[in-house]
């Protein structure tokens, strides 16, 4: 009761701040008089931590603050950004997605404002895509000597080059910036790449740790879906459905997300695992996914696809049998019918029926055509005469017809 009422109170502080930035005011004055550069990277930091809690509306808010900020700082004269706070202030508005133009109007002020002129130039390279630049302006600066709105920032970018080139050293830099701001858009941003980050290093343990500490913090961050595409994918390149001891440390990740999103993650892992021939890791998979599929669907007629390939058995042939036949097409994907395709045939060239001969009751895909059987020795005499009637009936209406 007490942890509801606290998030209610959060999320009603986060609209009022949402509701004073949309307004006239945007918690400053209208022409930006009175009202210090701190003082507004103070509100856009607020704004964007209600982002990292998934308030859309705080998105909007933020991108209006943004374009309010363009105009309000360029109209600042130059002995506003004398104060330190200020010219840091000016940093972190470009880095949180402020307007190449407006940095670029501060490094020809002159007096030049009061921070390390390296900051400026880095993160103006950094927005417009020279980072080999930028990292050679930062090299010397220790993002943990700044302060922390600042540094965070800085380390946060100064991971990004590294990451293809040099994970561990981004990995030790993202680390920097989620410690000096915890909490805020910046650590769910590091927290995302640190755990893209594990997964090209193919540290499972990493991966597996970092990513319940961001679903555990940032589950409803407007970027939340950035972080299960790139979850994802790790899945596909770090052996999951290679090794099933490997495969168990995901049980409790997994459980971590939404069940929409665990059915989907369960069902890419099966069907993985499926065309790998890891038949015991694909039907844990396709086990714990069949629970989350709602019956009608695409996912539950696929997933008794994969149900059925799992299970080789001889004395579930029946109701593998039943369960194909339980399958409603149209709901399936031509991938999917393919791979239906190749489930049938894998049945009708293992299943066997001493009595009548094989072939006479016709392939368990009904659709199929089963030629007649060479032999007949297991006609009966019943048969013979029936099939005899319903030859002398058939000339009997032909005759008729003329």
């Amino acid at each position: 009761m007490f942890v509801s009422s606290l998030f209610t109170a959060s999320r009603a502080l986060g609209f009022g701040l949402i509701l004073m930035c949309l307004g006239t005011g945007y918690a400053f004055s209208k022409d930006g008089e009175g009202s210090e550069p701190y003082e507004m990277i103070r509100s856009l930091q607020s704004l964007q931590e209600q982002v990292a809690e998934g308030n859309s509306h705080a998105l909007a808010a933020q991108r209006a603050l943004l374009v309010k900020m363009d105009t309000v700082f360029v109209r600042m004269p130059a002995e506003t950004w004398q104060d330190p706070r200020n010219a840091r202030a000016g940093v972190i508005y470009l880095l949180s997605g402020g307007h190449p133009s407006v940095m670029r109007h501060l490094l020809k002020l002159d007096p030049a404002p009061a921070v390390d002129r390296r900051l400026m130039e880095a993160s103006l390279a950094y927005i417009e895509g020279r980072e080999e630049e930028m990292v050679g302006m930062l090299d010397g600066i220790d993002p943990l000597e700044l302060p922390a709105g600042l540094g965070g920032h800085v380390a946060l970018v100064m991971a990004a080059p590294y990451i293809r080139t040099d994970p561990a050293r981004a990995m030790e830099l993202l680390q920097v910036a989620s410690l000096l701001m915890p909490g805020t858009l910046v650590e769910e941003a590091a927290l995302r790449r640190e755990v893209f980050v594990a997964g090209m290093m193919g540290n499972v343990e990493r991966f597996r740790v970092l990513s319940i500490r961001y679903l555990r913090r940032f589950r409803t961050s407007i970027y939340a879906g950035d972080f299960r595409r790139r979850f994802a994918l790790a899945l596909d390149t770090l052996g999951f459905i290679q090794n099933e001891d490997k495969f168990a440390l995901l049980d409790d990740v997994l459980h971590e997300f939404d069940a929409d999103s665990r059915r989907n993650l369960y069902m890419r892992l099966a069907r993985s695992a499926l065309l790998a021939g890891n038949l015991n890791i694909a039907r844990k998979a396709t086990e714990e996914a069949l629970p989350l599929a709602v019956e009608g669907t695409r996912e539950k007629e696929v997933l008794k696809v994969y149900l059925v390939a799992t299970r080789l058995d001889p004395e579930k042939i029946l109701a593998n049998r039943n369960l194909l036949w339980s399958i409603d097409k149209t709901q399936l994907s031509s991938g999917d019918e393919e791979l239906l395709d190749g489930v049938y045939a894998v049945f009708n060239s293992v299943r066997h029926f001493p009595d009548p001969p094989e072939g006479v009751i016709g392939e368990f895909n009904v659709t199929s055509d089963v030629g007649a059987p060479t032999e007949k020795d297991w006609l009966t005499e019943d048969m013979e005469l029936a099939e005899w009637l319903m030859k002398r009936s058939g000339e009997a209406l032909s005759q008729m017809g003329e």
